[in-house]
């Protein structure tokens, strides 16, 4: 079954514990209907875990909430509004498209700037 909620989209929650907050989708469960949210002032599910090599570590693992994949709505980025997603064709690609007329694009984590060596100025360059 095809979901209109992607991983990296920010979402609204609209129903639960956690209703009227946002936050970005972590990873989508497609064969349960869930998903993972992760933001500010959100549940955060605490587990117990074993160590089951000699490098693991034994301990409570606080790992982000999962909700429902219809308890969460896209979040416009153009308009700013949560919304339903409609599907249209365009440029020849189908695409999700917002009330207001927009694209819905996932947002992308801008990648951090590889490091630059620098040289070490021997007694010839100076």
């Amino acid at each position: 079954m095809k979901f209109s909620v992607k991983k990296e989209d920010y979402v609204k929650i609209i129903a639960g514990q956690d209703k009227g907050k946002f936050g970005q989708v972590v990873a989508v469960d497609v064969e349960n209907g869930r998903v993972v949210v992760e933001g500010k002032d959100l549940l955060i599910t605490k587990k117990a875990t074993k160590a089951r090599k000699a490098s693991d570590k034994a301990g409570i693992v606080e790992i982000p909430h999962t909700y429902d994949i219809s308890d969460v709505m896209p979040v416009c980025a153009t308009c700013g509004k949560p919304t339903r997603v409609k599907h249209a064709v365009v440029d020849g690609k189908k695409v999700r498209v917002c009330k207001c007329g927009a694209v819905l694009e996932t947002k992308k984590v801008k990648e951090k700037a590889k490091a630059t060596v620098r040289k070490k100025k021997t007694a010839e360059d100076k």
